[in-house]
């Protein structure tokens, strides 16, 4: 009889390799803990050509947020930037690939073009498009760290002006604070949250009562 669990058991175990090293491959490609991990942009938040407009939002555009030229006083917001601070705005951009920021949770920082920071970059400020706004997660997902999302996005959120603080030791002029719906887009898949290949192995080898 223990022969025979024994050869089920192994049996059950050469399956269970050949089924979760396939399942687990999209896990490693998208686990946001992983260095320079790397996921798709959410569907709902992909571009595909012209927006249709919003009654409720705003489209606010890079172009938009300071005057030009830039006079002696430096960048100066506009006056439709200065307009809808605290109201809700959608912005069209690009995620800011950062390396140098792999612990930082909570927030992206959205660009009108596709930017990479990496670790030699002393200036973050210097390399960043002036125009570059910081992007917040809802106080639920304040924890979450997002792995790069390559591609436009279409983000929508109440606008917030004035400098802050944020987590990465940067101060910010302008902000989004993400609607409740879409900030949920920027959970992880389901698979990111499997258990690990060794946690099943552990489990399965564990003796039978």
């Amino acid at each position: 009889m223990n022969d025979l669990v024994l050869r089920v058991r192994a049996g059950l175990l050469h399956l269970a390799v050949l089924c979760l090293a396939v399942a687990a491959l999209p896990a490693v490609a998208h686990n946001p803990a992983q260095p320079n991990a790397v996921r798709p942009v959410p569907m709902a938040l992909q571009v595909r050509g012209e927006l249709p407009p919003r009654a409720d939002t705003t489209d606010l555009k890079f172009g938009d947020f300071f005057k030009r030229p830039i006079g002696p006083r430096g960048l100066e917001p506009t006056a439709l930037l200065r307009s809808l601070d605290g109201q809700h705005v959608r912005i069209v951009g690009y995620m800011v690939r950062q390396d140098s920021t792999l612990g930082v949770t909570g927030l992206l920082v959205l660009a009108p073009l596709p930017v990479t920071m990496g670790e030699e970059d002393e200036s973050f400020a210097d390399d960043l498009p002036a125009s570059a706004i910081y992007v917040h997660l809802v106080e639920a997902q304040r924890a979450q760290r997002l792995p790069h999302m390559p591609g436009l996005m279409a983000l929508t959120g109440t606008l917030q002006l004035g400098a802050a603080a944020e987590p990465d030791g940067r101060r910010s002029m302008v902000r989004l604070l993400l609607d409740d719906t879409v900030s949920r887009e920027f959970e992880p898949p389901a698979s990111a949250n499997r258990p690990s290949f060794s946690a099943f192995l552990e489990r399965l080898n564990e003796p039978t009562r």
